[in-house]
Formats: structure tokens, sequence, C-alpha cells
């Protein structure tokens, strides 16, 4: 039966793969820029994949063997009463980093489409305005049902979004050296390709897609817990 909470929990777990698709891409990016990166990436992706699962699963059964329903009671029942604030602290922290992480994204995103619009905001006022005007109500919601249609209509956007880009890929709308929009793109964003291959996993950069991926699949987490 299709109700208002399976759209959510479904739109949350297109949300999490094209989350952890798109994590994938540019973690890749962050130390390699020619093909044979994919290979370290390839594992590192299923490495940590494999890790989060057996982590997240001991989760389940430890909470299932003291019979809690809360980390922190599940701590104090495993470890002790005394630093049954430790778990709460640290998802404490782990939230508000998070929020600070995806606040940055939100600036510098609405900043360009208000820009975009002929609106021109500095990117304190954009923040300020997003977080008074959208992102507040929604953590004020004690309910998420009536989110539902919304969800729904993140879905299309990501359907819509990846057959965007496959016509544009597939058109060669930006490739280089002479494709029709790659002239709009500043020379920032413009794509390169070097020879630092599967040897970038050893340099420090390839600590970006370790912390991509470690959010990623918290993600994933969420999402399926959400559901039980």
């Amino acid at each position: 039966m299709i109700n208002d909470q399976s759209i959510i929990i479904c739109a949350r777990r297109v949300d999490s793969f094209m989350y952890i698709f798109y994590l994938d891409i540019s973690g890749i990016s962050a130390f390699g820029n020619a093909p044979s990166a994919i290979l370290p990436a390839a594992g590192l992706i299923a490495g940590i994949g494999g890790l989060s699962a057996y982590g997240f699963s001991l989760i389940g059964r430890v909470c299932a063997f003291t019979k809690s329903s809360s980390y922190r009671e599940a701590w104090e029942k495993s470890i002790s009463k005394e630093t049954g604030s430790i778990p709460s602290i640290s998802c404490t922290f782990m939230t508000v980093a998070a929020t600070l992480a995806y606040s940055m994204i939100l600036a510098d995103t609405f900043q360009t489409i208000f820009a975009t619009a002929g609106l021109h905001l500095s990117r304190t006022n954009t923040l300020l305005g997003i977080t008074s005007t959208m992102l507040l109500p929604l953590c004020m919601l004690k309910n998420l049902a009536s989110l539902a249609p919304f969800s729904l209509l993140g879905i299309i956007g990501m359907v819509y979004t990846a057959f965007a880009m496959g016509v544009r890929y597939f058109g060669g709308a930006y490739a280089a050296p002479a494709g029709v929009f790659l002239a709009d793109l500043s020379t920032s964003f413009q794509p390169a390709f070097g020879t630092v291959g599967a040897s970038g996993a050893l340099s420090p950069n390839a600590f970006i897609l370790i912390s991509m991926l470690s959010t990623a699949y918290m993600v994933s987490h969420y999402v399926d817990s959400i559901a039980c």
C-alpha cells in the first residue's frame, strides 16, 4: 500500500543513492584526473561500504541484545552509565558539523541562483534568508507526512537532472575543445584530464573521498532506520 510515509522513504532512498553517486564522482576527481583512478576508488567504495554495513548491523545487534531503543541506552547497558553522554555528544557534534557543511553548500548554491535571477545578495544574507524562511520551518515540523508531495517532486527532479546531463553529454555540448556551452564555464570548472591515476589514491587527497563516503553511507543508514 502506497502512503505518504512510503513516498518519503522512497524519495530519501533515491536521494541517498544519487548523493553517493555524485559524491563518488567529485571524490574521485579530488585525487585523480586519469581513468585509472576509478580502480582504487572502486576499492575504497566497496571497502568502506562493507565496514559501514558491518558497523550499522553491529549497532542493531547491540540494541537487540540489550533491548535498547537509542545509542545512549545501548551504551549505558553495554559499557557504563557514567560515560553514557559520549554517544549523545558525538551525535550532536556530527549533526552540527553536517548542518554547517550543508549550510555552506546552500549559501553558495542559492547565491548563484539568485544572481542568475538578477537578485544580488551577499553569501551571509542568502544563508540567513534560506535558513529563516525554509530550513527553520522544516525543522519545526512534528510530522513529515506533509512533505510527501515534495519528496515525489524531488524524485522527478533527480530523474530530470540525470536525463538533462545525458543529453548534454552525448550531444557534446560541453566537450573540449569546441563544445557549444564550454565557453560559458569558468576556467576552474572546465574539464581537465592529466596523468594522475591509480597512484593518486596514495595521496592525502584520497581522504576527501573517504570522508564523503562516510557521510553518504550514514545517509543511507538513516533512511533505512526511518523505514523501520
